[in-house]
């Protein structure tokens, strides 16, 4: 555990340096701030990769003994350079100018690299550590963290005050956790079994827009802390997606356990005063969501009060994330076999307005089709949800629309229940719905709808936009949600 511990440390470390190089740079003129901006944002990167080591150690404990070898060969370089680094940023007999122009000249002539690409080459191997931790037969195929590259590392080992290598202990990895040195080809069975939930999916790639959202404040868990042995972790879990909170002071970790198809955990972590992690973890079932401003609210059921409480609160940036962080949680929820009941909130997003509804055919399923505008930030998306069924009101893609919609060629109308639009990225909550089929040749998303008054009424909509046919409240109690229409109308 010290090794693990070490992680954690370390990223404490790197956040301290990180400040003093933001105000060396406020204080200093612009011919320093590209160069200082370089150091600072791989400082803040490699952070944030030592706490989503230690962040997911409880989950994929088979892989530690592996990671724990390869932490230290880059942590006692690591270390030291931060400590180097602290002797000139937190001198108060030294000018800001004198405190970064010598750091960074005596400590980039060390081994012939500069400060920010020692930092690179820190982030890179921290990069490759952090793909350790999986058990995936797709991931380890793909695996560049091999003997070869970790000897081309140490080969460019940096240099200490005394211009001698820093020491690595390189004992070989014990166990079964030995890295490969050729490449595993998986067969297309074990591929096919290993294939990706969607929810890994939701995060890989940066929304196509981003809209700002204001009056963000720090993310807060309220607990209670758990110790590691009541997070109910099983082992054998695996990690759909982690999202980070003010720079990773605080995280969410969704996973989904072993034993049960669609069976999810949220594990959050968080830190007390005086900077120690803690640890907080509770089921999909066991959570209601609630929007409100720029935050969406979690509430768990407390048994000493016998009423819902505030579990955490988290503050997004950007109204896409948001949106996708909510849609997965009410699609993961819907499909969780443990859960009793869906409220509102849970699949409907507080704030916005609808534009328009209507009945589409969707990859062969019925699906309601709903255009959404959020009330304060002005953002538009396209919203599909399952009809009917015990399914109902739950998420199965959304889409953002852009600036690309301003253009006359964004929106074709192909026959009487057929539109296609261009520059449509759906992302998408369910494993059995294929967006590929919904595709054309060039990239067209095909929209099929049940029929053509409600094609009529959708292509209204993005011609005339001031046309609002009703406001969600902002409770999302009041008024029917995204898929509560079922006459196909607008």
């Amino acid at each position: 555990m010290e090794e693990l511990l070490g992680c954690w440390r370390e990223a404490q470390r790197a956040d301290k340096v990180a400040a003093h190089l933001v105000r060396i740079r406020n204080t200093l003129t612009t011919e320093f701030f590209e160069h200082i901006t370089a150091v600072l944002k791989e400082i803040e990167s490699s952070s944030r990769l030592l706490r989503d080591l230690y962040d997911l150690f409880p989950i994929y404990r088979s892989r530690v003994p592996m990671i724990v070898y390869y932490l230290n060969i880059i942590l006692p370089s690591y270390c030291k350079t931060l400590q180097q680094m602290t002797v000139y940023v937190d001198n108060d007999g030294l000018s800001a100018r004198s405190q970064w122009v010598l750091m960074y000249e005596r400590m980039g002539e060390q081994g012939g690299m500069t400060l920010a690409a020692r930092f690179v080459m820190f982030v890179d191997f921290l990069v490759q550590i952090t793909s350790l931790r999986s058990d995936d037969l797709g991931a380890v195929a793909n695996e560049t963290f091999t003997p070869t590259n970790i000897a081309r590392h140490r080969r460019e080992g940096i240099m200490d005050s005394d211009q001698s290598l820093i020491p690595f202990v390189f004992l070989a990895p014990p166990g079964p956790a030995l890295p490969h040195h050729a490449p595993l080809q998986p067969t297309k069975a074990d591929l096919e079994t290993q294939r990706r939930h969607w929810a890994e999916k939701i995060f890989d790639d940066q929304p196509h827009s981003t809209t700002g959202l204001r009056h963000r404040r720090d993310s807060k868990c309220f607990g209670p802390p758990m110790p590691e042995v009541r997070l109910g972790i099983t082992p054998g879990s695996n990690v759909l997606f982690k999202l980070p909170f003010d720079k990773n002071r605080l995280s969410v970790t969704l996973y989904l356990q072993p034993e049960g198809a669609n069976m999810t955990r949220l594990l959050c972590r968080w830190m007390d005063k005086y900077f120690n992690p803690l640890y907080s973890c509770y089921g999909v079932h066991e959570l209601t969501v609630r929007r409100k401003g720029s935050s969406l609210q979690f509430r768990r059921w407390s048994t000493n009060k016998m009423h819902p409480t505030l579990w955490t609160a988290l503050f997004f940036k950007t109204w896409e994330k948001m949106v996708l962080f909510h849609c997965a949680f009410g699609a993961l929820k819907s499909r969780c076999p443990l859960t009793l009941n869906i409220t509102p909130d849970d699949v409907v997003l507080a704030g916005e307005k609808r534009l328009y509804q209507g009945k589409i055919v969707d990859d062969g399923f019925e699906h309601i089709l709903t255009v959404l505008e959020d009330v304060k930030c002005g953002g538009l998306r396209l919203h599909a949800a399952v009809r009917n069924g015990d399914l109902r009101k739950c998420p199965v893609w959304t889409a953002f629309v852009t600036y690309q919609s301003a253009s006359p060629n964004w929106m074709e109308r192909r026959s009487r229940h057929r539109i296609w639009l261009r520059d449509l990225y759906p992302y998408v909550f369910c494993q059995k719905y294929k967006k590929k089929h919904q595709m054309k040749k060039h990239g067209e998303f095909e929209i099929y709808f049940v029929n053509e008054e409600a094609a009529d009424a959708f292509e209204d909509v993005f011609q005339d936009p001031d046309d609002v046919v009703e406001v969600i409240e902002m409770s999302g109690a009041n008024g029917p949600g995204p898929s509560e229409s079922s006459d196909g109308g607008s």
